[in-house]
């Protein structure tokens, strides 16, 4: 058996096999299959995919949206925010089943959280903004520094600035540990550099929003 192949995150196209993918979350399954090109096409999102020869295992959405700051946590509506404030929705989040607990949710939500931050830099965004299937998946992000909406438990919310700080830290840690592993050999620093690293899989769990 030959060696499996994921691919890095790519934007969704139409030469994808989206027809296998079960993330055991038929909304999430039908939204890929029915709307997710159809509404990239048209500029209402865009849809990043990791695939294997071309069949989607994993796939995240990201669109522009704006929120009511009333409706905001305390935490990041803080000063005099524009009415609506705007911020980065985070819409789909999902792993096909058959490759679940190998690190492809959680690669996913490194990338979206980095593209969010670039994206935010661009035309700015006060916050990433998703909207929890369940319960479950509203753990899934208080977990990862997400704060419900004061109306809304499973709407969350984590300030860009947040999330740029952490992005940091991590790469911050992975520099100092690549130099300690290697003390002949000095790595650029990451705050030097102009472009972030690409950010891969990890091996922890995933979740599908």
């Amino acid at each position: 058996m030959g060696e499996v192949l994921l691919s890095a995150p790519e934007l969704l196209h139409a030469e994808h096999d989206v027809s296998q993918f079960s993330c055991g979350k038929p909304s999430l399954d039908h939204w890929l299959k029915s709307r997710a090109l159809a509404n990239q096409q048209k500029g209402f999102s865009v849809v990043m995919v990791v695939h294997v020869a071309g069949r989607v295992v994993g796939y995240y959405g990201l669109a522009p949206t704006a929120v009511v700051p009333a409706s905001l946590p305390r935490a990041i509506r803080t000063g005099q925010p524009p009415s609506p404030m705007p911020c980065i929705l985070l819409g789909q989040l999902a792993t096909d089943t058959a490759w679940a607990g190998q690190g492809i949710g959680v690669g996913l939500l490194n990338h979206a959280l980095a593209r969010s931050v670039n994206g935010a830099a661009l035309i700015g965004g006060r916050a990433l903004m998703v909207n929890a299937i369940d319960d479950d998946a509203a753990a899934f992000w208080r977990r990862r520094g997400f704060m419900p909406s004061k109306d809304n438990a499973l709407m969350l919310f984590r300030s860009i600035g947040d999330i740029s700080a952490s992005l940091e830290a991590a790469r911050e840690v992975v520099w100092r540990v690549a130099n300690r592993a290697s003390p002949h050999t000095t790595s650029e620093h990451p705050k030097r550099k102009e472009k972030s690293p690409p950010l891969t899989p990890s091996r922890n769990p995933n979740h599908n929003q």
